[in-house]
């Protein structure tokens, strides 16, 4: 049941964020590493920073893979959890390497668009996590995204109110975000999966924090 489910997992995930026409392309390492880029169209990249990019969601993919190999059927929650936190590595390094060749206009765009952007990184470790089934994979990205997007609003209202967030604050913003979701979760979660959600709560709230400063 385990086995593969980070790379299934990446390619559910990824057919809910991308083109209905990258769909049908979806499959291997090859393919879903170009679905990655092409979720970047809205940066405008030009064809060295398209080739850049398509490298660095390539040897991400390939480190999910990879990943999905060492995982294998182990459904020990200790061992997923470092595995979740292996896989959040991987893609905080691809993003890093994103920045590098982004220009200012570009990495603000960028920068705009994470909420959708973090949504699909709780969701990613959430698959690993808590095991997700592809039925379950695309509400749970609907509900982090909601959850995301009441975060924002949160930190707007601040921004506009001129009020400064210090990391104390953005820290329970971020808690009382993903923590108002629960009763959502609880909705879709099997009773087994319930139990690992709350066991790990700090886990799936820290995969946001430590992808992005607030």
């Amino acid at each position: 049941m385990f086995q593969k489910i980070i790379s299934t997992g990446l390619l559910t995930l990824l057919l809910v964020m991308v083109t209905p026409q990258v769909k049908a392309q979806m499959g291997s390492v090859n393919s879903i590493a170009t679905a990655m880029t092409s979720k970047m169209d809205y940066l405008n990249l030009t064809e060295s920073q398209t080739n850049k990019a398509l490298y660095f969601n390539k040897v991400a993919a390939e480190s999910l893979d990879a990943l999905d190999e060492k995982v294998g059927d182990n459904s020990n929650i200790l061992n997923n959890k470092a595995i979740s936190s292996e896989l959040l590595g991987i893609m905080v390094q691809r993003d890093k390497s994103l920045r590098t060749i982004l220009t200012p206009e570009q990495i603000n765009k960028f920068e705009a668009n994470r909420i959708k952007e973090l949504a699909g990184y709780r969701t990613l470790v959430m698959i690993s996590l808590l095991d997700l089934t592809d039925e379950q994979i695309p509400q749970a990205y609907t509900i982090n995204l909601k959850a995301a997007e009441g975060m924002q609003n949160v930190l707007d209202k601040r921004n506009k109110s001129k009020k400064k967030t210090n990391d104390q604050e953005a820290r329970r913003i971020v808690t009382d975000g993903f923590k108002s979701v629960d009763k959502d979760f609880e909705a879709i979660l099997s009773p087994s999966q319930v139990k690992i959600y709350k066991e790990n709560e700090q886990l799936l709230i820290d995969a946001v924090k430590n992808n992005k400063k607030v």
